[in-house]
Parts: structure tokens; C-alpha cells; sequence
């Protein structure tokens, strides 16, 4: 008994270091994609919390602290993008990035003011500057935000998304 336990138990083991062995590594720009796009997710849940509020006519102190902390995390994240993430090669890339971080500063800014007469209209349009800031960059990058809406971008939809068909 004791003998085919251990057997069993080699067994598996071979099979688990050969996996390991032969196991292909993602290309360093796979794994570098893959990590932007882990970023580039958590940004859009911060700017999406801050969407989502933008049109209300009146801000709670809760829905304050959701523009203060998704604008603080938008600016960490950016700089992450932009040290981590940098294109040389690409200075209309880099400048985007750069405008995010300071939309996201600004919104920030608005936050910690909220105080004041005119402060709600500050926060709504910074939040638009930051939506624009997003929305060149995925152009420059041919990124459809929404895939769906375009025809024969089918690659590029999420499992549960259907591609919207154009109108006539």
C-alpha cells in the first residue's frame, strides 16, 4: 500500500515538473501587454465610479470621497503607466498619458474643494476632460472602447457582448 502511494506520488510529480519544464513563458511583450491591461482595467473601474455620478445635480459627502479616492488612484495608476509603461518611440502616446495624470490631479483638486460655489461643475468637467484624455488615446492606440458598435470588430468583443448590426 504504502508502495503504490509512493508510486502514485512520483508519478505526479514527474508529470508536474515536466509541465513546468516545458511549459512556454508569454513573450516579454505578452506579459507587458497583459500587465497594462490589468492597469489600464483598474483605471477604467476608478473613472467609471466617477462617470457613473457625474450627472447628478448634487454630490453627497460619499459621492465626494468616491471622486477624491478614484481621482487619487487614477493619478497613482497613471504614473505607473508612465514610468512602467513608457514608448519612447511614441511621444503622442506618452503626451495622453501625461494628460491623464494631470486630468486625473485636477479632478483631485476639484475634490478637495468641494466647498466651494462652482465646485459640482468643476468635477463634471473634469471628469469629460479625463473621458476625452481616454477616448484619444484609444484612438491613437485603434482601440475600440465599445466593439459592438463596430461592424466587423467581432475579434475584439467580450464573451458577453453582441456586435450591434448598422443601421440602414
Amino acid at each position: 500500500m504504502l508502495r503504490k502511494a509512493f508510486l502514485a506520488n512520483l508519478i505526479v510529480s514527474i508529470f508536474g515538473l515536466v509541465t513546468y519544464c516545458f511549459a512556454e513563458d508569454l513573450p516579454k511583450s505578452e506579459k507587458e501587454k497583459s500587465e497594462l491591461a490589468k492597469v489600464m482595467d483598474e483605471i477604467d473601474k476608478y473613472y467609471k465610479a466617477v462617470e457613473q455620478i457625474s450627472g447628478y445635480y448634487k454630490y453627497s459627502p460619499n459621492d465626494w470621497k468616491v471622486i477624491s479616492e478614484s481621482s487619487s488612484n487614477i493619478a497613482k495608476l497613471a504614473k505607473i503607466v508612465i514610468r512602467k509603461f513608457s514608448r519612447p518611440d511614441d511621444q503622442k502616446y506618452q503626451d495622453l498619458n501625461k494628460m491623464m495624470l494631470a486630468e486625473s490631479e485636477k479632478m483631485f483638486e476639484v475634490a478637495n474643494r468641494k466647498d466651494e460655489q462652482g465646485a459640482l461643475e468643476d468635477a463634471q468637467w473634469q471628469v469629460r476632460r479625463l473621458r476625452q484624455t481616454c477616448a484619444l488615446c484609444h484612438k491613437h492606440l485603434g482601440i475600440h472602447i465599445y466593439p459592438q458598435l463596430y461592424p466587423g470588430k467581432k475579434d475584439e468583443l467580450q464573451p458577453e457582448q453582441v456586435e450591434i448590426p448598422v443601421p440602414k
